[in-house]
């Protein structure tokens, strides 16, 4: 045996080319299994913080709008956080329990009930008013039922898909009684002879209306995401 062959025969094996390792290397870092993310408790989580945001708004108003609402505003950011954290899994999760678009959809929507609470809020410090009547009154208490239902539902969403559904058709029923009590509020607003009042009130009627929007639309969603996937 020749010299040049026996250093063949005795030589390691040749190492894998940069970029091939570096291949590899990427490879099993994306397909590397990572935890596995609740995607129930972080909506059920986002929508506690909406429904602590709406008992905020209401209990404001029940003491007269006088100071800054600063706890809807620390609320309505601390949703956003948790939106975005839920967000941040959607795109590292390979597998979710249900639709990643329906998952996105509710987180979404749900944002947006406390985002129309804090605009609500700072509407009425703009405006300067004071609630002094029961429509005001009603419409809150009214608001922070409907978005209990809802937080009820997300809940009950892995738990026990009948008793969501029903939270969820008792959320669509709050917008509905919410249409009554501001239907009757605007005409008893006419009946005054204060114009400022009457475009005061009129304004934060409609910011209240806007909520009960919201919680209807995620309602509606949520009742679409059960018969997916019950």
């Amino acid at each position: 045996m020749t010299d040049s062959e026996s250093k063949i025969e005795g030589s390691a094996p040749s190492e894998l080319p940069k970029n091939k390792a570096s291949f590899l290397s990427h490879f099993l870092r994306v397909f590397e299994p990572k935890p596995k993310s609740d995607f129930y408790a972080l909506l059920v989580s986002q929508a506690e913080t909406t429904l602590k945001g709406i008992e905020a708004l209401e209990a404001w108003l029940a003491t007269g709008a006088y100071e800054r609402c600063q706890a809807v505003r620390d609320r309505e950011h601390q949703a956003d956080e948790q939106k975005m954290l839920l967000q941040t899994k959607l795109v590292e999760s390979f597998v979710t329990p249900f639709d990643r678009e329906d998952i996105y959809d509710l987180s979404v929507r749900l944002d947006e009930v406390i985002n129309a609470a804090k605009t609500s809020a700072r509407e009425i410090e703009a405006l300067n008013y004071c609630p002094r009547d029961e429509t005001l009154d009603e419409m809150s208490r009214t608001l922070t039922e409907g978005t209990r239902c809802v937080f009820n539902a997300f809940y009950n969403l892995n738990r026990n898909l009948t008793e969501a559904a029903h939270q969820a058709f008792m959320a669509r029923k709050c917008e509905n009684r919410f249409a009554k009590v501001y239907r009757q509020g605007m005409r008893e607003l006419f009946e005054l002879n204060d114009f400022k009042t009457i475009l005061r009130t009129v304004e934060v009627y409609h910011t209240m209306d806007r909520i009960a929007h919201c919680i209807d639309v995620v309602a509606e969603k949520l009742s679409h995401v059960i018969v997916k996937i019950s």
